[in-house]
């Protein structure tokens, strides 16, 4: 009986047959030297407190944007005060957004963050929170319509996680 699983990276050899023979020297992993960042550190500036990323439209006057605004790339103030950094990417560029509904099971979803020199374009990330919000609506089949549901504002929930902060019309 030779089962060996599909991502192991033990020798043949060195693998354990189950001829109760208990785990010996030989049995031995072989050590990667790929090595990947994990998330970036907190600095001096950067305490760990709830931050806060907000969605405004450029030139009003209240706070939030509905799904469809943004999924319709609505120009945001200050569109591009954030960097990859502030929002605790992880090496491959994204963030978690975690998405919550009273009454339902909550989601998460993986958010690619990019933009240009390092700065992320607000409208882009909106849109994509906003795609991941319609499905999740459309997913738990909560009886409201997506176009009227207002996003106000990212709470970082822990570093690289968010959570959506929603509400209806």
């Amino acid at each position: 009986m030779n089962v060996i699983a599909a991502y192991d990276d033990l020798d043949v050899r060195d693998y354990d047959h189950g001829y109760s023979t208990p785990y010996s020297g030989a049995m031995r992993r072989r050590h990667s030297s790929m090595h990947y960042r994990t998330r970036p550190p907190l600095d001096g500036y950067r305490r760990f407190s709830s931050t806060l990323l907000k969605f405004k439209r450029k030139g009003g006057t209240r706070t939030g944007i509905t799904l469809g605004e943004a999924m319709a790339s609505v120009r945001l103030s200050g569109s591009d005060s954030y960097s990859v950094h502030d929002l605790g990417a992880d090496h491959r560029g994204r963030i978690i957004l975690k998405i919550r509904w009273p009454g339902y099971t909550s989601m998460t979803y993986e958010i690619p963050v990019d933009g240009y020199d390092g700065r992320v374009e607000l409208e882009t990330l909106a849109r994509r929170i906003a795609r991941a919000c319609t499905h999740y609506i459309q997913a738990n089949m909560i009886p409201i319509s997506w176009d009227r549901v207002i996003l106000y504002h990212l709470e970082e929930i822990s570093i690289g996680t968010w959570q959506p902060v929603l509400s209806t019309a």
